[in-house]
């Protein structure tokens, strides 16, 4: 996979790998492997060579599920009665590497209750190269939220994952609903 990585955006992007954690993907491949694993690591590996922040945000309720949402919140209530979600491990073989920033979220976006929006812009970041699993999670969540707040989206189609294939076609399709480039 190759993503360009030319142009003036790049002065002012960070790349957001969103829910490659252990959880996710034990709920998803029930602990196979996954092609997605490798196209995100060959990504990180590219990204990598610009200098540019890479930030790994990942849902974590925490160790009691002490951060778990109201049984009203229906993306994330079901998954509590498993014991799910309380620390937001990265997914063994992630390519992360010394600098990168890592955050607990407690919630599907990954700006909820977190300090990605506060260090992005502190580094000067206006462009987000964003991917993540699931596209009608933590994907449509947080990119409604960054393009609410200005920031330039590019979302990595190859990245991307989503059980319900016909919702994640869909929202490409539509460039979830005109607020991202996609890649």
């Amino acid at each position: 996979m190759s993503l360009d990585l030319q142009g003036s955006f790049i002065d002012e992007a960070a790349l957001v790998i969103m829910h490659y954690q252990v959880d996710v993907f034990d709920i998803l491949f029930g602990g196979s492997s996954s092609p997605l694993l490798g196209k995100c690591n060959a990504l990180i590996r590219q990204w990598r060579r610009t200098g540019r922040p890479l930030l790994f945000p990942n849902l974590s309720l925490g160790a009691d599920h002490e951060h778990a949402p109201p049984s009203t919140n229906r993306q994330i209530s079901p998954y509590l009665p498993a014991g799910r979600f309380r620390n937001g491990l990265p997914v063994e073989g992630l390519a992360m590497g010394p600098g990168d920033l890592l955050y607990a979220c407690p919630r599907a976006s990954v700006f909820h209750g977190t300090a990605v929006d506060v260090d992005l812009r502190a580094r000067g970041v206006r462009t987000l190269v964003m991917a993540g699993i699931s596209t009608t999670g933590v994907v449509l969540s947080s990119v409604a939220w960054a393009c609410d707040a200005d920031y330039d989206i590019r979302l990595v189609e190859d990245c991307c994952y989503d059980p319900d294939e016909d919702a994640h076609e869909a929202l490409f399709r539509s460039s979830f609903g005109g607020r991202v480039l996609v890649v």
